[in-house]
């Protein structure tokens, strides 16, 4: 069954268009054309999605926004305004902006003109798993494949082993047979067939499933919605969550580095954060699968999950750890580099053994430009900022881009650091962890970065829990509140 939405605008050309473009993407759209008629559809019939145009007569867009808080306070709305000049500011008893709206029971905001493509964004962003499943067109067993040609940059991949989905597909599956050419071998709605999966895995060799980055928020919403309920699952291996949580978080980062970091998108990055500290919280196994663990790949995206692992890791020994302390480092350690996505791409090709004093200079303002990409997120915590910013500090003051030196960092900014720098050997040398470690301990110059108790810590991950007590001598000096700066 088709979503419901109602459309709400005097504009009858632009809802028209509206109800088109949104009932091609398999949602059942209504349309009203004045603030009366949508408070008595609201009353008569539930809808996924209220789409409100502010000026809306006839009972205006506010009233009706009012209406919806008072009488459907869980109703998803979308508002939809035009910015006041300031003359019509001080001719108005009532200013409608972004804040006023969403202090109101708007849900998401778009301000005039935009492209369809984001009223999009911003309906698919609030379904739930089981809107996603109501919506789609289901299937008794599979439909006959079918070969599409499309451009390669509509397409991601994940590996055909770490490919995880329901009974029913969510989403349309393909594999790639060409420059541009595609098989799609499972359709949106199909009951998952894996005798279709292993026969193009073992008997075609093939490695990657693809499917449409459009698709992209789907697949990490049902991969962080699985990976909580393994992660609470006793049974299961302690690498196969790592596997799927990595598979979350690369996806996650792909999307947002791609897309922006959207409000849609950065929910599933706290999500991503929260599975992190469940697992590091919750499995009494981890530091087994941490020694022998060899799934990554190297790229961005594996280099930013490692990183992130292994920071919860040493944190989870510090007795000052907490949920809140362990997530906002999860974040960070997600974001840290996402600075470098701001330097010159003549600079990213580049190895730095082959750096100039100028490329130098350029680098050594990712920090920088990484948390200035996050001023104004309320979706991200300043303390989180101040982790991006620091997380090149090094305890001996070599660091940048301040100099900053002991005390003067914050305790978990150097933690980021320190596994940073782990991953980073982790994924040069190609061995596993507990072997790339030796190697990592040996780099006398390097372990001056890093306040000692961290490194004994990173150590201690790979240590059984039971035979160690938790590190209490290294205070932090971060105190990280939701929203709030690190002091």
């Amino acid at each position: 069954m088709a979503l419901r939405i109602l459309l709400a605008d005097p504009n009858e050309e632009w809802i028209d268009s509206a109800k088109k473009y949104l009932e091609e993407q398999l949602y059942q759209v209504d349309v009203v054309g004045n603030g009366k008629d949508a408070q008595l559809a609201l009353y008569n019939a539930k809808f996924f999605a209220v789409v409100l145009n502010m000026e809306i007569k006839d009972h205006s867009g506010p009233q009706v926004l009012r209406f919806l808080k008072t009488n459907h306070p869980s109703q998803n709305v979308v508002a939809i305004y035009k910015p006041m000049t300031e003359e019509e500011k001080s001719l108005s008893d009532e200013i409608i902006d972004e804040e006023t709206l969403k202090k109101s029971g708007a849900t998401e905001v778009l301000e005039l003109p935009f492209e369809m493509s984001a009223l999009h964004d911003c309906l698919e962003g609030h379904q739930s798993l089981g809107d996603m499943m109501q919506a789609l067109d289901k299937s008794e067993g599979q439909r006959e494949e079918e070969e599409v040609k499309s451009e390669d940059e509509e397409y991601t991949s994940v590996k055909i082993d770490e490919f995880y989905t329901s009974k029913a597909v969510l989403f349309d599956v393909y594999i790639k047979l060409g420059t541009g050419r595609y098989l799609k071998i499972l359709h949106a709605g199909d009951q998952f067939s894996k005798e279709r999966i292993d026969k193009y895995k073992n008997e075609k060799k093939v490695e990657h499933l693809f499917f449409h980055v459009r698709d992209r928020r789907k697949y990490i919403q049902y991969t962080n919605f699985l990976a909580d309920k393994l992660i609470n699952t006793k049974g299961i291996g302690t690498d196969k969550k790592l596997s799927m949580l990595k598979n979350a978080s690369e996806k996650f980062l792909e999307e947002s580095f791609q897309e922006g970091m959207k409000p849609q998108i950065m929910e599933q990055g706290k999500q991503v954060a929260e599975n992190v500290y469940n697992l590091i919280e919750k499995d009494e196994n981890l530091f087994k699968a941490l020694r022998d663990w060899q799934d990554f790949d190297p790229n961005a995206y594996t280099h930013a999950y490692l990183t992130t692992v292994f920071a919860a890791a040493i944190i989870k020994r510090f007795e000052w750890q907490s949920k809140t302390t362990i997530e906002a480092a999860a974040m960070a350690c997600l974001f840290h580099d996402v600075g470098m996505t701001k330097l010159p791409k003549e600079l990213l090709e580049k190895k730095e053994a082959d750096f100039t004093d100028e490329d130098w200079v350029e680098f050594k303002k990712h920090p920088e430009l990484g948390a200035k990409m996050f001023e104004g997120n309320r979706n991200v915590g300043q303390s989180v900022q101040q982790i991006i910013l620091q997380h090149h500090e090094y305890y001996d003051g070599s660091g940048f881009p301040y100099g900053k030196r002991g005390s003067k960092i914050l305790t978990l900014s150097n933690i980021v650091c320190c596994a940073d720098d782990f991953a980073e050997c982790i994924v040069e040398t190609g061995e596993k962890p507990v072997d790339a470690l030796k190697i990592f301990l040996k780099r006398s110059e390097q372990m001056k970065r890093y306040n000692s108790r961290i490194v004994e810590c990173l150590i201690k991950s790979f240590v059984d829990p039971e035979k160690i007590i938790k590190e209490n001598a290294l205070p932090s000096n971060s105190r990280v509140l939701a929203n709030k700066k690190a002091s």
